[in-house]
C-alpha cells in the first residue's frame, strides 16, 4: 500500500553571507560602526562613521582611534582605559565628548565590544558610536529653561519680599508721627531684608552744612556720639551733594570720614540719598562687615524705601510745626483775649475823667466867657479839641475790642446821609485853620445806615486826611448817588501812603507811617462798619499825591455779621 501522506516542506534557514553583512554595516549612516585590532587601530570604516567623524576611509584606517577624543582625555590614557574595561568585561559604554576631523565636538553614544575567536583569544573590538549632541543640546536647553525658571522664580520671591518690606515701611510711615520711633523700625526691617549688618539714617541740618546721625541699626553709637558728616565729604556727605546713590566694594580704601565706621569694620557699604520734592533731607545708608558687592537691585530697593522715608520725615515735620502752629494760634488767642480785657477795661476808665475833663472846660469856658482873654480862649478851645480827640481814641479801643468779639451790632435807620456828612466836614472845619475843605453833592442824599457808626466813618477818614496833610492844604469831599448806591470820597494832599503799605492800611493797629500819632484803629474800624453795612471801601494813591479814600453803600443797607466774608470790590 502505497503511502499517500504528504510530507511537511522543509525549510532551510536563510544564510548572510559576510559579503553582504559588510555591506549592510557600510551602508548605516546613522551610526559609526568601525573594527580596531587588539591594540585599538582602526582596521574598518563605514559611510556613517565618515559622516559623523569627518573622515575618508583612506585617511583613518590604520590610526589609533584616540584620534577622536580630547586632547586632555587622551593624555590621561582614557582610549586605552576603555579597551581595557571591554577586555576585561566584555563591553563598555558611555556618553561623553569626541572630536571630529575638523577639531569641533560631538557629544557620543559610544559602545566598546570585545571580539574573540572561538578559542576565547581577543581579536579586536567592535566599536559603535551615535552623534547624540541635538539631543543633548535639546537636553541643555530645557535645563537652562528650567534654571532660568527657577532664578525667575525665586527673583520673584525676592521682590515680593521686598515690596512686603516697603508695604510695612509705607503702613508704618502712615501710622506713625514719631519720627524717631518710624525711623528704627524702618532700619530693622531693612536690615534683615537686605541681611546687612548696619543701617542708619542721617538728616540735614538746618542750615543744610552737615548731616547729623539720627537712627541706627547695629550703629547705635553713631547716634549716641552725635556724629556729623559735612556735605560734600565722605561718603555720607558725597551721596547728599551728589544726590544720587554711592556704593563702596572696600571701605578701606575708600573716603570715609566716620571713624564709628571704620572702628566698626564695615567692609561694603551702599547710600541713598533722602529726597522730597527734589530737596535732599538727608541720607540712608547700610553696610555689612564682610565684603559684599551690592548690585542694582539692592540700590533700587534702598531708593524706593527712601523715597516712603523722606516723605514720612516731610510728613512728621508737618504735623511738628502744626501742633507748633496750633499752640502758638492757642497762645495769642489767648494773648488777644488778655490784651481786649484790658483794653476793654482801661477804656471804660478813661471814659469817666474824659467826660468829666470836657465837662469842666465847657462849664469854665461859659463861666469866664467876659473874663478870657483871646489866646486864653484859643487855650480852652485847643484843651477841648485835645479832649475830643482823646476821647475818639478811648471810642476805638473800645470798638477794637467789640469787633474782635463779633458784638458790634447796629441799629439801621433812613438818615439824611448829606446833613451826617456836612456836619463832620464843618466841624473839622472849625478845628483846623490849616487845612481847606471842600465838600461836593447833593444836599440831601436818603439813605438806610446806622447813624452813629456811619458818622463815625466819616470823622475817621476826614482825621486820617487831616493828620497825614500835616502843612495844612486841600481836603476834598465827595458825596455822589448811583441808583441803588452811594459813594463818599475823603481825598488829602499829604504825605500819601505807599503803594506796597495800601493793602494793609485797614488792617487793625496797622500804621503805615510810624512817627504818626495814634493807635492805627480808625481805618480798621471804619471798614469793619462799611462792611457790616454790606459796603466797601479801599485807598488809592493818586499820581499827584495824598491818599484818596473811597466808601460805597447801598442805599438800603443790608446788615453783614461779623462771621460773613466781606463783599468783593470787584
Amino acid at each position: 500500500m502505497r503511502d499517500t501522506a504528504k510530507r511537511a516542506p522543509s525549510h532551510k534557514a536563510p544564510t548572510v553571507e559576510p559579503d553582504q553583512f559588510r555591506l549592510l554595516v557600510e551602508s548605516v549612516r546613522d551610526y559609526a560602526i568601525f573594527l580596531l585590532d587588539p591594540d585599538g587601530n582602526i582596521i574598518s570604516w563605514n559611510a556613517g562613521a565618515e559622516r559623523i567623524n569627518g573622515y575618508h576611509a583612506d585617511e583613518i584606517i590604520g590610526r589609533h582611534f584616540s584620534i577622536f577624543y580630547p586632547a586632555a582625555d587622551a593624555r590621561r590614557g582614557k582610549p586605552e582605559y576603555e579597551l581595557r574595561i571591554a577586555t576585561e568585561e566584555g563591553r563598555y559604554e558611555e556618553e561623553g565628548w569626541r572630536v571630529r576631523k575638523d577639531g569641533s565636538l560631538f557629544w557620543a553614544s559610544v559602545d566598546i565590544t570585545a571580539l574573540r575567536d572561538e578559542k576565547q583569544r581577543l581579536v579586536g573590538f567592535a566599536k559603535v558610536t551615535r552623534d547624540l549632541t541635538e539631543r543633548r543640546q535639546a537636553e541643555e536647553a530645557q535645563l537652562a529653561l528650567l534654571a532660568s525658571e527657577r532664578g525667575a522664580r525665586t527673583e520673584l520671591e525676592a521682590t515680593l519680599a521686598r515690596m512686603r518690606t516697603i508695604l510695612s515701611i509705607t503702613e508704618t510711615a502712615l501710622g506713625s508721627l514719631d519720627l524717631d520711633h518710624l525711623l528704627r523700625a524702618s532700619l530693622d526691617k531693612i536690615a534683615d531684608e537686605l541681611v546687612v549688618d548696619t543701617a542708619a539714617v542721617l538728616l540735614l541740618s538746618e542750615d543744610g552744612s552737615t548731616l547729623v546721625a539720627r537712627a541706627a541699626h547695629g550703629l547705635e553709637e553713631e547716634v549716641r556720639a552725635g556724629v556729623r558728616i559735612p556735605v560734600g565729604q565722605g561718603f555720607a556727605g558725597r551721596i547728599a551733594a551728589e544726590r544720587k546713590p554711592v556704593v563702596l566694594d572696600d571701605v578701606a580704601h575708600s573716603d570715609v570720614l566716620n571713624p564709628i565706621l571704620r572702628e566698626k569694620g564695615i567692609r561694603s557699604l551702599v547710600g541713598v540719598p533722602l529726597l522730597a520734592d527734589g530737596r535732599v533731607l538727608g541720607v540712608l545708608h547700610v553696610g555689612t562687615l564682610t565684603a559684599t558687592a551690592f548690585n542694582e537691585a539692592d540700590v533700587q530697593f534702598l531708593e524706593l524705601i527712601a523715597a516712603r522715608i523722606a516723605s514720612a520725615i516731610e510728613h512728621a515735620r508737618l504735623y511738628e510745626a502744626a501742633h507748633e502752629a496750633r499752640s502758638a494760634a492757642a497762645e495769642a488767642t489767648e494773648a488777644l483775649h488778655v490784651r481786649d480785657e484790658f483794653l476793654s477795661a482801661a477804656a471804660h476808665e478813661l471814659k469817666t475823667p474824659l467826660t468829666a475833663s470836657k465837662i469842666a472846660v465847657q462849664l469854665l469856658a461859659r463861666s469866664l466867657k467876659t473874663a478870657l482873654t483871646p489866646a486864653q480862649q484859643r487855650s480852652l478851645g485847643m484843651i477841648e479839641v485835645q479832649i475830643a480827640r482823646q476821647a475818639r481814641l478811648v471810642s476805638h479801643l473800645l470798638e477794637s475790642v467789640r469787633l474782635g468779639k463779633g458784638e458790634l451790632e447796629l441799629e439801621l435807620e433812613e438818615a439824611d446821609v448829606a446833613a451826617l456828612v456836612r456836619s463832620a466836614v464843618e466841624l473839622f472845619e472849625m478845628m483846623s485853620d490849616k487845612h481847606q475843605l471842600t465838600l461836593r453833592g447833593p444836599q440831601s442824599l436818603i439813605a438806610q445806615v446806622d447813624t452813629l457808626r456811619f458818622e463815625q466813618v466819616v470823622m475817621n477818614l476826614l482825621d486820617n486826611a487831616v493828620k497825614y496833610s500835616p502843612k495844612g492844604g486841600a481836603v476834598e469831599v465827595t458825596l455822589a448817588r448811583t441808583p441803588s448806591t452811594f459813594v463818599l470820597s475823603v481825598r488829602d494832599h499829604g504825605v500819601g501812603v505807599a503803594p506796597e503799605h495800601l493793602p494793609q492800611i485797614f488792617d487793625r493797629f496797622y500804621q503805615a507811617h510810624r512817627n504818626r500819632s495814634g493807635l492805627g484803629l480808625g481805618l480798621y474800624i471804619s471798614r469793619q462798619i462799611v462792611e457790616r453795612h454790606g459796603g466797601t471801601v479801599y485807598a488809592e494813591a493818586p499820581p499827584d499825591g495824598g491818599t484818596r479814600f473811597v466808601v460805597s453803600m447801598s442805599l438800603a443797607a443790608t446788615p453783614r455779621s461779623s462771621s460773613e466774608p466781606p463783599a468783593s470790590l470787584s
